[in-house]
């Protein structure tokens, strides 16, 4: 708009010049001689320079548009070149197949390094070579961490990951990676600073992001944190608890509601611990009301019940457990105990004993990953690396 003005505007003051002119310039050659206006003559030169510049305009769009094109071409190739990196690095020959007769879609003569070799035999001069150009730099960087990664090279995974973070910074597999990497490395701050990177990209679940940040405000030491984060983590609740013994029944309470867990129950017992046997139970029974069926719930009334040789509630919870859950090693040693020692038969104490279990499952840690049981929680499996998948069930 300003610029239509300035040209309006230049054209009127040309045109009240030209009218009121008496400045001529006159040119003599060849035996004629012209006369013209002097601002006919820079009117003339600026119309010039307009037709110039329309002329320009044309070969300016066709410029964007080139670039436009190699600019999806580029992104098209990364996008190829990354699935050539994880069918090599997974060794998968039909992936291979497929892409390789791809190959001439992406590249009508191929880039230094033969892309070829990377599908026969990968080694890291094939990254190398694809990492020092700009058009195969990222895929190049993405085939090197893995091959870091894989080798468990944690300075070169380092080096590698410092270069795709300044100039691939907000690519999905870059952002992930930084984020693996600060986990092996126990560096937490980076990690939680990752972890909101990635939420704010949209590249991790609500609920997975939920618990992500609570996992790590533990490891930072914020137990606060992590237990308003994940509140149905036992593991959060006990740190919590432990820290607020004023607030701790609240605490336990509301993650049993969330996720009944043994080690919560002990816990919460362990602060009415001085009272008379009858409140003990009371206050038991305050933990469990909103499910005093469920399995936990009753294991832990008849666990109560034989601490303090309240024998009926622990028999009439155990009569309840097995009408509705299998026999496992505990369930069935918590029935003999009070058989024996409530009810002192030694003869039925002892066919309890030696009843077949009809499950081997006592609850507890495992990693919903590689379904491995672990001894707690902790914020990376043990046996599979996965982070946060470890659940109390």
């Amino acid at each position: 708009m300003l610029k239509l003005i300035i040209t309006l505007a230049t054209l009127f003051f040309a045109g009240f010049l030209i009218v009121n002119d008496h400045w001529f310039i006159t040119v003599s050659a060849f035996g004629y001689e012209v006369t013209v206006s002097s601002i006919l003559v820079l009117l003339s030169i600026l119309v010039l320079l307009y037709l110039f510049r329309l002329i320009k305009a044309p070969f300016r769009w066709i410029s964007q548009l080139s670039g436009k094109r190699t600019l999806s071409k580029q992104s098209k190739r990364e996008a190829y070149l990354k699935n050539v990196m994880l069918a090599v690095l997974e060794n998968n020959a039909v992936q291979k197949a497929q892409l390789l007769k791809q190959k001439n879609t992406y590249f009508k003569k191929e880039p230094e390094g033969d892309i070829v070799q990377a599908f026969l035999a990968p080694d890291k001069s094939v990254f190398t070579t694809l990492s020092e150009q700009k058009e195969t730099e990222l895929a190049g960087l993405y085939g090197l961490y893995e091959g870091a990664k894989k080798t468990g090279n944690p300075e070169e995974t380092e080096n590698i990951l410092k270069k795709a973070s300044a100039n691939y910074g907000n690519v999905p597999w870059v952002m992930q990676a930084v984020f693996d990497f600060a986990l092996v490395e126990h560096d937490w701050e980076k990690a939680l600073t990752q972890l909101n990177l990635l939420k704010k990209n949209q590249l991790i679940s609500k609920e997975d992001y939920r618990k992500g940040l609570g996992a790590l405000h533990l490891k930072t030491g914020d137990a606060q944190k992590a237990f308003e984060a994940d509140s149905g983590n036992p593991f959060f609740a006990l740190s919590y608890a432990t820290e607020n013994p004023k607030k701790a029944a609240d605490i336990l309470m509301t993650s049993w509601r969330i996720t009944p867990c043994t080690e919560t129950y002990l816990a919460y017992m362990k602060l009415f611990e001085e009272l008379p046997a009858g409140k003990q139970m009371k206050a038991l029974k305050k933990l469990i009301a909103k499910d005093p069926t469920s399995r936990t719930a009753l294991l832990a009334l008849a666990d109560t019940g034989i601490r303090l040789e309240l024998w009926r509630d622990a028999k009439e919870a155990m009569e309840v457990y097995l009408q509705s859950y299998p026999l496992t090693k505990q369930a069935r040693q918590l029935m003999a105990t009070i058989i024996r020692k409530g009810w002192h038969h030694e003869e039925e104490a002892r066919l309890w004993e030696s009843k077949p279990i009809e499950s081997d499952s006592e609850g507890g840690w495992i990693c919903t990953k590689c379904n491995r049981l672990t001894t707690e929680w902790d914020i990376v499996c043990p046996n599979c690396n996965a982070f946060d998948t470890i659940i109390y069930r």
